[in-house]
């Protein structure tokens, strides 16, 4: 077998993993995925999934469990020395999942593994990666069973999905710099009775340390404690500890029973100046680790996998360039990088409570309250639907002037009610299918569908309906004037069009990862797209 004919291989089996392995198998790749647990890790420090990862896993059909069985953040309640300062509103954001959902990181998993299994792909547990050596056509593992039964594989790509302790990224030899946070974090997942309210966080700020109290589903919390720098202290905390630093920093009206995991642990922040080493890919905690705090690690990964994916197998099919490849890198570490420096000043802001005087206390607690004019943006940013591609060389943003529309780069919002097929649906739901997909409005919302925009319909269907659909927006009367392979986007309250700026734009191209990719005031402009981006 030779190396571009073999299985790509996926080494890490948890949440980034699983939906890499998943994404690849959708995209028509043949994959395989390892990992060295005997099962799914039930010890769940990831907590909460983001708007967009909702969306995302609303796409392969998997974000409706979640949402059914997880529990929102509606709000966050700050106290300090046991004080209540302020309860701030975690606003609804523009999106199908206006909030986030609390679900526990092993649940997420046992989804992912379910939809694998749909796929006919099968996790192989018990199982490492000793070695490999890289090609110029691909890659040559070694890996390792439970039974020390060893197997050589040959595979036109690795991806690192192992974690902080990366095997793979070891294996390529690429450095993880950064810097470990000097406060130790006991960490306890527990049921709390007593008067604190299901859908509120609690940042609770004392002089003796702090108390964060997440949300977790099925009622359970997620509780972290600080403890004193540099402290020498290395093994978990018992129950009785947790619940005396809950009562010593300002909740003595708690009772913490039901645990389930007790640990102690130290934050590290850490960015790979790579995600590519030839046939080697890394991805999420392989590539990049900071602080649970605003929990953003476990949907990094997730949108990572989510963005390579397509991507390789495309190239793969010999559809688009190589260097598409490289974009992943300049595409996500730079959201990395972002995700380590905000989650970090949160942090540091967080702990320094203790070291304050009074006074300085007193202000600071202050200073805490977000602005309810900054709240929108911090929500956006929060549950990530504002990430931006703008810069990358895959989405172009033509010299046309417009005015409304998402630009090239952003996400592509949803719209509804849209019919397809005398089927309501949204526009999301819309984009499920692996490929891209090229939108195109009529001038108006008349029966007639201009001849320019039939032809151009004709032209992109002709030359590239082996990686992209068509859509075009228009009124049940103008369906039989399409052209085969087309689809119509039935519009009846001009949502899609009001929201896309269909008045002037008349093209919008979005990737297979739903973001915007190009946009033009003409029907006919694929092709300036095409001879751009796959040369």
């Amino acid at each position: 077998m030779t190396a571009e004919s073999a299985p790509v291989l996926v080494v890490g089996g948890r949440t980034t993993g699983l939906m890499m392995a998943a994404e690849l198998a959708r995209h028509g790749v043949n994959v395989r995925i390892i990992d060295k647990s005997p099962e799914i890790d039930p010890h769940s420090r990831a907590t909460y999934l983001r708007a967009r990862t909702l969306e995302i896993l609303h796409g392969l059909g998997l974000a409706e469990e979640i949402v059914a069985k997880g529990q929102p953040l509606k709000a966050i309640g700050l106290y300090a020395n046991g004080e209540h300062v302020d309860t701030t509103p975690d606003l609804p954001v523009d999106s199908p999942f206006p909030w986030g959902a609390a679900f526990a990181q092993c649940k997420t998993e046992a989804i992912l593994e379910r939809h694998l299994d749909r796929l006919g792909v099968e996790v192989e547990r018990n199982t490492v990666l000793l070695t490999f050596e890289q090609s110029p056509d691909g890659a040559i593992a070694t890996i390792k069973r439970s039974d020390d039964s060893e197997e050589t594989i040959t595979t036109p790509w690795i991806i690192g999905c192992d974690g902080a302790h990366s095997t793979t990224r070891h294996g390529i030899d690429e450095a993880f710099p950064g810097e470990v946070d000097p406060i130790p974090y006991f960490i306890a997942d527990v049921r709390v009775e007593g008067p604190i309210k299901p859908e509120i966080a609690y940042l609770c700020l004392h002089e003796k340390g702090d108390i964060f109290m997440f949300l977790l589903d099925e009622g359970r919390r997620q509780i972290i404690a600080t403890l004193p720098k540099n402290s020498p202290r290395t093994d978990p905390p018992t129950l009785e500890e947790m619940q005396q630093l809950v009562d010593e920093r300002g909740f003595t009206n708690l009772r913490l029973y039901d645990p389930r995991w007790l640990t102690l642990y130290h934050t590290h922040y850490r960015l790979a100046p790579h995600y590519r080493h030839g046939r080697v890919f890394l991805a999420g905690d392989a590539a990049h680790i900071h602080s649970v705090i605003g929990g953003q690690g476990m949907n990094t990964g997730i949108q990572d996998a989510h963005n390579l994916a397509w991507k390789l197998a495309l190239v793969m099919r010999g559809v688009a360039p190589s260097w598409w490849l490289d974009t992943y890198e300049s595409e996500r570490r730079r959201i990395a990088a972002d995700v380590i420096a905000w989650t970090k000043k949160a942090n540091d802001q967080l702990t320094i409570f203790a070291e304050l005087s009074p006074i300085a206390r007193e202000r600071f607690s202050a200073h805490m309250v977000v602005p309810e004019c900054e709240r929108m943006p911090l929500r956006e940013h929060q549950e990530e639907i504002d990430l931006d591609y703008r810069s990358c060389p895959l989405c172009i943003e033509p010299d046309d002037k417009f005015e409304a529309g998402p630009h090239p780069g952003a996400r592509a919002p949803d719209a509804a009610p849209l019919t397809i097929a005398g089927k309501t649906t949204t526009f999301i739901e819309a984009l499920a299918a692996p490929y891209h997909h090229l939108l195109l409005f009529s001038a108006s919302d008349t029966d007639h569908i201009e001849p320019e925009l039939i032809t151009a319909a004709e032209k992109t269907l002709d030359a590239h309906s082996h990686w992209l659909q068509v859509f075009v927006v228009g009124s049940n009367q103008s369906e039989s004037q399409l052209p085969d392979g087309a689809t119509l986007l039935e519009d009846p309250q001009s949502a899609l069009r009001q929201r896309y700026g269909g008045n002037i734009a008349r093209l919008y191209l979005i990737r297979p990862d739903g973001y915007v990719a190009y946009r033009s005031r003409r029907f006919d402009r694929i092709d300036d797209y095409v001879q751009r981006v796959f040369s």
